[in-house]
């Protein structure tokens, strides 16, 4: 099983689906950014080979809430995160 905190590890190497842990992926074409793209026949979710954004992370989307929480704005969130403001 793989931990869903663990975003470094691609998933055309481990064959397993990122949100129910099953290996029921199958290859589902490419992106616009020529990334492989998979299909998972448990859950019916697509998911990329890896993503190149930081905001996309789990970590930094649980950083973003509890920021916009705590009343900052948009732009010092990614200043603050190191992120583009278009990602949110």
């Amino acid at each position: 099983m793989v931990k869903k905190t663990t975003l470094c590890i691609r998933i055309s190497d481990t064959g397993i689906c990122p949100y129910c842990n099953t290996k029921n992926l199958i290859k589902n074409g490419f992106t616009k950014n020529k990334k492989q793209q998979f299909y998972c026949k448990s859950c019916n979710k697509r998911c990329i080979d890896y993503y190149s954004y930081n905001a996309c992370k789990r970590n930094t989307s649980a950083k973003i809430i509890q920021f916009i929480k705590e009343g900052l704005g948009i732009r010092s969130i990614a200043r603050v995160l190191q992120i583009a403001t278009t990602l949110f």
